[in-house]
């Protein structure tokens, strides 16, 4: 009779095992269905709820929410003390109307998943898995699934929320997919991985007039003029100089269509971005102070709102070359990066804060460009992120 006990019970056991792994969801299926249902940034509450979810059915009991937006902080500990590390994928997708017609398209009118975010968050959830399935022993991984990346807020509220106090993390990681690389190399570099990047809007305020007096008002055109030009004259596209900088305007708009009308309004929206974030603001306090002399100028009020502020990404040294080590178990193909990239990336929060890195895993020649309509993060990509993520894990853990 005990014996047959013992053997029900081992069978239920069993039974209750395939069914969980019948159950699992891959993490094709988890990518495809982010994809099919995008969210803009500081609105990814469906996304996050999804992601919660399938965090649980995996059995990882420490999970925090509502400490920033919709971001999502899951723990996962080993049986023995160890480092932490901290890795993190994002949640946002972009207004962007996608183009492409196969069966997970975006059901979500000008919204889609066109920076791959859709394909991070897959791979997170993948190494999640791997952890349940292969647990670590030491240490502590920290698994941040975040809000609002596209418009570099979502990593400063984290921090800001406090919701990392309680840790002691060692290092922090992330990847990015990258289009016009071999489809699975590795892209890593020492030190600066991405630059500065920050917004401005200046709004220039005057006085309106009719069309036949514009003497008897306050029209900000020329100033407007002048502004453009100093913006211009700001351009120092040498990428090899650490004095690099870019003003691309974004939208300028003045008065109204309104012929009868002087403006007496105007403003003025530009992106700036350079290697480091020292040199930007020694170069923000020039811009305004132009942008008072000049609307001082024309008898001219002004205010100045700055925005999506992407901190530079800089790869500390340690945590490179646990990228380099990795990719080499991993029988990856490694490119050494000489150039940074010029996109912004608020991930550089992470590494000004703690000690870590990003990579990028190439994503393929001819594959559309990020930010594309037609692109769609490849699903071969998932167990290369998911596997470079386990392997730096494993390999730090261990020493």
């Amino acid at each position: 009779m005990k014996q047959i006990t013992i053997f029900l019970f081992v069978l239920l056991v069993s039974i209750s095992v395939i069914n969980a792994q019948n159950t699992m969801i891959s993490a094709i299926e988890f990518r495809r269905h982010i994809h099919a249902n995008p969210e803009l940034s500081t609105v990814e509450k469906n996304t996050s709820d999804y992601v919660i979810s399938e965090l649980k059915k995996l059995g990882i009991k420490k999970i925090y929410q509502g400490f920033s937006m919709y971001s999502i902080l899951a723990e996962i500990e080993g049986t023995e003390s160890g480092p932490t590390l901290l890795f993190r994928c994002e949640l946002d997708a972009l207004p962007i109307q996608e183009e492409n017609d196969f069966a997970h398209r975006s059901t979500s009118a000008g919204v889609s998943h066109k920076c791959g975010h859709d394909g991070h968050a897959a791979s997170m959830f993948r190494f999640a898995q791997k952890l349940i399935e292969k647990p670590l022993k030491k240490g502590k991984i920290l698994l941040f699934f975040q809000s609002a990346e596209e418009i570099g807020a979502g990593a400063k509220d984290a921090i800001e929320s406090g919701i990392f106090k309680q840790f002691k993390i060692d290092y922090a990681f992330a990847f990015h997919n990258f289009a016009g690389f071999p489809m699975g190399t590795i892209i890593a570099k020492k030190g600066l991985f991405t630059p500065c990047v920050e917004s401005g809007i200046f709004e220039l305020i005057g006085k309106t007039s009719h069309a036949a007096e514009p003497s008897k008002g306050l029209n900000p055109a020329l100033a407007v003029a002048e502004l453009i030009q100093y913006f211009d004259s700001l351009n120092n596209p040498d990428k090899k100089s650490e004095h690099f900088f870019v003003a691309t305007p974004i939208h300028i708009e003045m008065g109204e269509r309104a012929y009868g009308t002087s403006a007496g309004k105007a403003s003025i929206g530009y992106t700036f971005r350079t290697w480091e974030n020292e040199h930007f603001d020694a170069v923000k306090e020039q811009i305004l102070q132009k942008v008072a002399e000049v609307t001082k100028k024309y008898q001219l009020e002004f205010t100045a709102k700055w925005l999506e502020t992407f901190n530079a990404n800089n790869n500390s040294a340690t945590a490179y070359n646990e990228i380099k080590a990795a990719a080499k178990k991993q029988n990856l193909q490694l490119i050494d990066l000489e150039k940074p990239f010029e996109f912004g990336e608020d991930f550089g929060l992470f590494t000004k804060k703690y000690k870590g890195a990003m990579f990028g895993i190439g994503s393929g020649i001819n594959q559309p460009p990020l930010h594309s309509s037609t692109f769609d993060f490849p699903d071969e990509l998932l167990e290369i992120g998911s596997d470079m993520f386990y392997q730096i894990a494993e390999q730090i853990m261990s020493k």
